[in-house]
């Protein structure tokens, strides 16, 4: 029985063998993941400390009423996005769950990080928002950590911790009605430096690090309003700002050997274009896996602003690079849309960068919710996490083929797009109209950055005037080039 057992462990994976943490990611195990996350709020016993920047998804909803139902001594916290705070949908949420006896605060400023912390063991980072769209259309990876007695992982966790005291402590609290308790304070030391505790295995990076921290006096409106700390932007000595999260970034794009694969949402920020580009000029594998709202063909330079849309700045700085003018660029969109639209959104939403990963020694990884953006460096709560070592050899595996999915979504075994893919998006329906998004994530496609130009030029044939006033019409669902209408969808105007 002893030996069948071994055998039995050997056939599982080794992110499963091993102390987590593991990866899942959506669309194709968004519902496992979400289950995941729930199990880890029902089954807290002490706290549950959660941030959301989106919220429309019913399930979280319900493991946070669980949660206090049958654990009514239990602490839930909750760090809202600003702007939630002032919805009247979400606020009857929050006000049955103060009922209940949760407490919720209100960003200082816009929270963008996205995780589940459960009684300082189970821990939930990740790229999505609590959402149907990020369970199941959106692509979304999803890290679980649990202590389990590993010290590495209960470091991170303690990372983590200190890092929701710092949005929980200078928040504004939520008061509904009839709330059971009053925001309380968490333990948080002022005085040491607020910056990133520098380990050899899994580091958190946030944006809040970019702040140093003081206390509010207590007869300060601030204080009242449950800001028990002030966040002030630090200053380097040569006057400019620190960058903390990009900063780190890059500093592990210089250190790339062989491979630097990149899966994003938003890229704006053009010192990471640079360190791409002198990774690519050293020889190194880039490869950028971005979403479909990052397929721009103008760059909006102008005299006193550069364009911050870096995707296309980094094909055309590529390009520049000799010898390169006739090569593709290292860029695949997750082309999903002529002109995306929220209500049609399949979005590549990941924000990770999977570094070496053919060395497990050697190969670093960052996820978390940053986008590549000053906006995420400086006027939200970010994060990523920093995983280096042999140790997570699981999770580099996991990070890489899910790289390697969106890379070669509907492509064939000659690397390119399969037809029916692309005739999808050109297909004519009854002479007159065609579609402007695609209709599930199994309709989307890897496409190059010349075979997304390509496919844009073909429907200028296929529908003459469809992208005139494509943009302020994007919220439509087809175009019929016959009458030169929109039409279609909730959000057509």
């Amino acid at each position: 029985m002893k030996r069948l057992k071994i055998a039995l462990l050997a056939l599982l994976p080794a992110t499963l063998l091993a102390a987590p943490p593991y990866a899942l990611f959506s669309p194709h195990q968004g519902d496992e993941a979400f289950e995941k996350m729930y199990d880890y709020v029902k089954g807290a016993k002490k706290t549950t400390h959660i941030t959301i920047y989106s919220w429309s998804d019913g399930g979280i909803t319900d493991a946070m009423e669980d949660l206090l139902t049958k654990n009514p001594g239990v602490k839930l916290r909750v760090v809202l996005h600003r702007p939630l705070g002032s919805k009247s949908s979400i606020l009857s949420k929050v006000a049955k769950l103060e009922a209940m006896g949760a407490m919720f605060k209100r960003a200082k400023q816009n929270m963008h990080e996205k995780f589940v912390l459960v009684d300082s063991k189970n821990l939930s980072n990740s790229s999505a928002n609590m959402s149907g769209g990020a369970k199941n259309r959106y692509s979304e990876d999803f890290t679980f950590i649990e202590e389990e007695g590993e010290a590495e992982n209960k470091a991170i966790i303690k990372q983590f911790e200190k890092e929701f005291a710092v949005m929980w402590n200078s928040s504004d609290d939520i008061v509904t009605k009839d709330e059971t308790q009053k925001a309380d304070i968490l333990p948080l030391d002022t005085v040491a430096a607020n910056l990133p505790v520098n380990t050899t295995a899994m580091t958190l990076i946030a944006s809040s690090m970019n702040s140093t921290i003081s206390e509010n006096s207590v007869n300060s409106a601030d204080y009242k309003k449950g800001r028990i700390i002030d966040l002030s932007d630090r200053f380097l000595d040569n006057g400019e700002q620190p960058y903390i999260v990009s900063t780190a970034l890059i500093k592990a794009i210089d250190n790339a050997e062989k491979s630097v694969w990149l899966a994003l949402n938003h890229f704006n920020l053009y010192s990471v274009s640079e360190a791409l580009i002198r990774a690519v000029k050293r020889g190194v594998d880039v490869r950028l896996s971005v979403d479909n709202q990052e397929f721009k063909t103008n760059i909006r330079d102008t005299a006193s602003r550069p364009s911050i849309e870096m995707t296309p700045r980094f094909v055309r700085d590529y390009k520049k690079i000799p010898g390169n003018d006739k090569k593709e660029a290292p860029v695949r969109v997750h082309f999903y849309s002529h002109a995306p639209h929220f209500s049609s959104w399949i979005l590549n939403h990941h924000k990770f960068v999977i570094i070496d990963n053919e060395n497990p020694a050697k190969a670093v990884l960052l996820a978390g919710s940053f986008n590549l953006s000053a906006n995420a460096e400086f006027n939200q709560f970010d994060n990523l996490v920093e995983y280096k070592g042999a140790q997570f050899a699981g999770l580099y595996n996991d990070y890489a083929k899910q790289h390697e999915n969106l890379w070669n979504l509907n492509r064939n075994s000659d690397d390119k797009p399969k037809k029916d893919a692309v005739d999808y998006f050109k297909t004519v329906y009854d002479d007159s109209y065609v579609r402007l998004h695609a209709a599930t994530p199994e309709n989307a496609v890897a496409l190059s950055w010349s075979e997304a130009i390509k496919l844009k030029k073909e429907m200028n044939s296929v529908a003459p005037g469809m992208f005139r006033q494509l943009y302020s019409k994007k919220g439509c669902m087809f175009f019929n080039f016959v009458k030169q209408t929109y039409f279609g969808g909730a959000d057509c105007r």
